[in-house]
């Protein structure tokens, strides 16, 4: 039989169980012999046993949500693995077929699922920042912009850039999951914005003049743009 806890009451007048976090306890009045309970007990033996074992199966999924998955690195497929160990450690390795992201969380992190998320995030937000810098580089060369004055990622739920009067750049994270050609649209469209901060003619002509196939680019957004997403849920 199945371990459990006995909790009597005087205001109970039935005898009842509940099993929660893999644990029976069950509720009984007083004057109602343990034998008699066990012996009721033994006719809820299967259906005990299954709460038990989905619960369990439920706690695992809560630590670890996915044991594995795939998302888009830059474009290209990015497939995730997850476990538990000693030390919350994130390994990349970056394979020309198929690069793999093993995220393993300390076994002390009660929130598994939050960390994951977390620990995804920093490396997609390193992944795009360092794509980001290297890109302005070559773009202000081109446009004769000095560099901005800061650049920032963030998590946007209906933009993928913005560009402020004090030359400060922000990028939506989600777009380290687009093909390059597409971050790099982004780019100039953010860039351009700093001779003018507005969407004119001229700032369109701009945009044009460095980046031909911005009608391209902005429609693979209006299309795609709801697929950039990873999130633990």
């Amino acid at each position: 039989m199945v371990e459990y806890t006995l909790k009597r009451s005087r205001r109970r007048k039935t005898v009842a169980l509940k099993v929660q976090q893999q644990s029976l306890t069950v509720y009984a009045p007083y004057g109602v012999a343990v034998a008699s309970i066990e012996h009721w007990l033994q006719s809820k033996q299967e259906w005990i046993k299954l709460q038990i074992t989905q619960q369990g199966q439920l706690i695992q999924q809560q630590q670890q949500p996915m044991q594995a998955m795939q998302i888009n690195l830059f474009g290209s497929p990015l497939t995730l693995s997850f476990a538990t160990g000693k030390k919350t450690l994130v390994h990349f390795v970056d394979e020309a077929m198929l690069p793999n992201l093993h995220i393993t969380i300390s076994t002390r992190v009660q929130n598994k699922q939050a960390m994951y998320q977390t620990q995804l995030e920093t490396f997609l937000h390193d992944q795009l920042e360092s794509y980001i810098e290297m890109r302005l580089h070559h773009f202000c060369d081109q446009m004769g912009e000095a560099l901005p004055s800061k650049l920032k990622i963030m998590v946007y739920k209906r933009r993928w850039g913005s560009c402020n009067q004090r030359r400060e750049l922000t990028f939506n994270l989600l777009l380290v999951s687009a093909p390059q050609w597409i971050i790099d649209y982004v780019i100039v469209h953010e860039l351009s914005h700093l001779k003018y901060l507005n969407h004119s003619s001229q700032f369109w002509s701009r945009v044009n003049q460095y980046y031909p196939q911005y009608k391209d680019a902005s429609s693979w957004l209006e299309k795609n743009g709801a697929s950039l997403q990873w999130k633990f849920e």
